[in-house]
Parts: structure tokens; sequence; C-alpha cells
């Protein structure tokens, strides 16, 4: 005995229909997944992108630290300034990179107050004394020279004649051997003060010349 199956139209074209609709609702899924995929590969692109600048700016960003404290340093001598500081690894919210470099920079090229009264002082000493002690030194060579005539008075009158030189040089290398770092660039302009040092004992040699010769 043969048995057939019977099949009812309407539900075949339901079943259809159902299948159909499924099929175009996987379509349009799949058309939808594919849409994200290529937005979410360039989101991706775009962020490596941003990350490949970001690692550029902070790179500009140490480069310009680094720069700054080796003007630091510069200025005021490694004693002082020390190795370049690492970076945080916490640190408080607040101001952004850029304006704390440039707050860094404004600071490290700001004038510092040095007192120089002082050192004014100092350096005229300093002038005069070198000044005087090679004079003296070139009084005692002359006399030790007394068979040589006149000529001899050249040893003594030459430091004497070149004592505001001599003062100025003694000073200049006081403050360039001598002087910390960071007042080196404030104390050269006290150098002149040598010279006025050694230019007192230049008066004195003038005036010495000018009472023997009266006399």
């Amino acid at each position: 005995m043969s048995t057939h199956q019977v099949v009812d139209p309407l539900a075949a074209r339901r079943a259809y229909k159902e299948l159909a609709a499924e099929a175009g609702r996987l379509l349009h899924a799949a058309d939808d997944a594919r849409r994200r995929l290529a937005e979410a590969e360039e989101r991706r692109t775009a962020t490596y992108a941003s990350v490949e600048q970001e690692w550029a700016h902070l790179d500009g960003l140490e480069e310009r630290a680094a720069g700054i404290w080796r003007e630091l340093t510069t200025r005021f001598g490694p004693h002082v300034t020390g190795p370049l500081p690492e970076p945080a690894d916490r640190i408080a919210r607040g101001p952004d990179a850029e304006v704390l470099l440039n707050d860094a920079r404004r600071r490290v090229r700001e004038p510092v107050d040095h007192p120089l009264a002082g050192r004014y002082a100092r350096m005229g000493v300093l002038g005069f004394a070198v000044a005087v002690i090679l004079t003296l030194v070139g009084l005692e060579v002359s006399m030790a020279l007394h068979g040589a005539g006149r000529v001899r008075w050249f040893a003594a009158g030459l430091p004497a004649l070149l004592a505001p030189w001599l003062g100025h040089l003694a000073a200049n290398g006081w403050i360039r051997y001598r002087t910390s770092h960071e007042e080196q660039e404030y104390a050269v302009d006290t150098a002149i003060a040598g010279a006025i040092g050694g230019g007192t004992v230049w008066l004195f040699a003038l005036t010495f010349i000018i009472i023997r010769v009266a006399t």
C-alpha cells in the first residue's frame, strides 16, 4: 500500500515566504555587518594615524624639554641642575604640556638677581693689588739693573703704564676660573672694576712722575 504526502499549497506558500523573508533579513544583516566592518577599519586606520601623530608630538615635547634642560644646565652649571628628571608615573591633572614647557622656558631666561656691589669692590681691590704687585716687581727688576742706565726704568714703568689693562685682565681671569658658573654671565660686567683698580695704580705712578719732574 503506497502512501502519498499531501502538500498544502497555502502552507507551502507561507513557508516559502517565511524562508525568503529570513534570507532577506540575513542578507541585510550581512550587508550591515560589512558596512560596520568597513567603518571600523576606517576608524582603526584613523586611530593608528592619530597615535602616530601623538607619538610625534610627544617626541617633540621631549626634545623641547631636553633643550630647556640643556639651556638651564649651560646657564647655571650641571652641579646646580643635576640630571634631566624622569617623567612622573602618576601626576595630578594640571596644565597642558605646551603650557608647562612655555612657562619653563620663560623661567629659564628670567634674569637672576645677584648682589654685584660687593663684587665690584672685590674686583677693584683685585685689580689694584695685581697692578701694584707687578709694578713693584718691575721696580725691583729695574733696581737690579742699575748698570743698564735709563733703560732699566722701563721695567718699572711698563707695568705701571699697563696697570688698568692688567687689573681688567686679573678681574676677567678671576671671574672665568674662580666665579661660580651661574654668576659668570652677570659677574663679567664687574671686570671693569678691576680696570678701575689698576687705573688707580696708574694715577699713583703718574703723580709720582710729575712730582719727580717738578722737583
